[in-house]
């Protein structure tokens, strides 16, 4: 009884340390609160280019009877355009066309050419002769060629009228940019509830956040499968740190890990295996499980510390934090373990939580500078590291499945601790959970877009 109280001891305070190392900070104390969704600039310097296409957004025309569902379809198409970075969203006093025009293949383009605009978007919702279902129309005019660009008919009922604008916002985004865009996700993440870290999933906008665990105890590092049916996260359920996987079209959960081993920050693989951290006896490196547990293979072998691992977009590559070099850096290497390459070559002596972009092309990652942590993103090999936040202490950056948009925590005055977007393209960040005193934390992008 002794020795197995001495060892429980143990593998907890390595675990522990192993959390702090990766930035996992673990209290108990407040709860959840999710607040409407609002614009929010931080002290963020812009690495892409600046917001910049005029685009209007007369009011959607309801010829339904249904005028909060057209309110719903404004709201959402102004709140994706605005987040992208790409737009300038104009003022509605400032147009000149009517707004009681219905038909939305009827538009004035030297109105809209008079006060600037570039982009309009038109919208009606009439009633489609189905009982519950509604037909959405919307149009995306480009005033300089003084034509229709994209159209496209939705049927559907006045729940999914979200659904609805988060598609043609992608739409929107594909012609202006060339490539479609990430709205319609899910975000996973950590919250606290009273004394208790669950996951929770929510919209982009923080808007239809439900509870997905109910462990009364900690749960941590979501990950989502590459098809997006599963999420892989740490929980402590049994005391000791395992991984477990929740399904999200049942909601059940089945667990992976079941050793005195401690497992943290798992990520799948197309193949359905698991790259994880693995702490035995004080020594964590980078392994590969399957689904039962059972390890396949240890990737790293160094008798330090090596923690959170991003897989490549071809699933080739890994990068990982390591202290391997004294201080912990961020390091890339093969999937088989070679070719390690330190990679984070910024001022600071303390860089963790890498996050390998979907194009394949960029690294996220977190640093420590004078008065807290920041973001940066450089190019894989670490070349042309870019800061984005200036502001308040932040962490676990996430990617969006287009590459556009970073999502992470930020911690501000006291113990608030609330998740950010920030999109690449320009704009400001975006702030998406409202906590005054509880922390809302580790966001990972749902891969699967609606």
């Amino acid at each position: 009884m002794t020795n197995s109280m001495t060892n429980y001891k143990h593998t907890i305070h390595t675990i522990l340390a192993v959390v702090t190392f990766t930035l996992c900070v673990i209290a108990c104390a407040s709860c959840l609160f999710i607040a409407t969704p609002a614009v929010a600039q931080t002290d963020l310097r812009i690495a892409g280019a600046q917001a910049g296409f005029p685009i209007a957004l007369p009011r959607v025309c309801d010829s339904a009877g249904d005028p909060l569902t057209a309110q719903r379809l404004n709201e959402t198409l102004e709140y994706n355009l605005k987040i992208s970075g790409v737009f300038n969203i104009m003022n509605p006093n400032t147009f000149v066309e009517s707004s009681s025009k219905c038909d939305v293949k009827d538009i004035a383009f030297p109105d809209w050419s008079l006060i600037g605009a570039e982009g309009v978007v038109k919208g009606r919702i009439t009633p489609s002769g189905s009982p519950g279902v509604l037909t959405y129309e919307l149009m995306l005019y480009d005033v300089n060629k003084n034509q229709a660009v994209v159209g496209k008919k939705y049927s559907a009922g006045a729940d999914e009228v979200k659904k609805i604008a988060n598609r043609f916002s992608n739409e929107v985004l594909r012609y202006f940019t060339g490539e479609t865009g990430a709205f319609g996700g899910k975000i996973a993440f950590i919250s606290k509830h009273g004394r208790f870290k669950d996951m929770f999933v929510m919209d982009l906008d923080g808007t239809n956040v439900q509870q997905l665990t109910n462990d009364r105890g900690l749960v941590l590092s979501p990950a989502w499968s590459r098809d997006g049916k599963k999420i892989l996260y740490t929980s402590y359920r049994s005391r000791i740190p395992e991984l477990y996987q929740y399904f999200v079209d049942t909601g059940r959960y089945t667990r992976v890990t079941n050793t005195q081993h401690l497992e943290i920050s798992g990520k799948f693989t197309s193949e359905g295996t698991i790259i994880t951290a693995q702490s035995v006896a004080g020594i964590t490196n980078i392994v590969e499980l399957d689904t039962s547990g059972n390890l396949i293979r240890k990737i790293t072998d160094f008798g330090g510390i090596s923690v959170s691992p991003s897989l490549s977009p071809n699933e080739r590559n890994i990068a990982f934090c390591s202290n391997r070099g004294g201080n912990p850096q961020i390091y890339t290497m093969t999937r088989s373990g070679d070719d390690i390459k330190r990679v984070s070559w910024v001022n600071s002596n303390y860089c963790t939580s890498p996050a390998w972009s979907p194009k394949g092309d960029k690294l996220a990652f977190v640093c420590r500078e004078v008065g807290g942590f920041h973001i940066y993103v450089s190019n894989i090999d670490g070349s042309n590291p870019v800061r984005l936040t200036y502001a308040g202490s932040n962490e676990d950056p996430g990617w969006s499945p287009d590459g556009r948009f970073i999502v992470f925590t930020q911690g501000g005055r006291g113990n608030a601790k609330n998740l950010f977007v920030y999109s690449l393209l320009g704009g400001n960040a975006t702030q998406i959970t409202f906590s005054n005193n509880s922390e809302n934390s580790m966001p990972a992008w749902d891969p699967v877009i609606e």
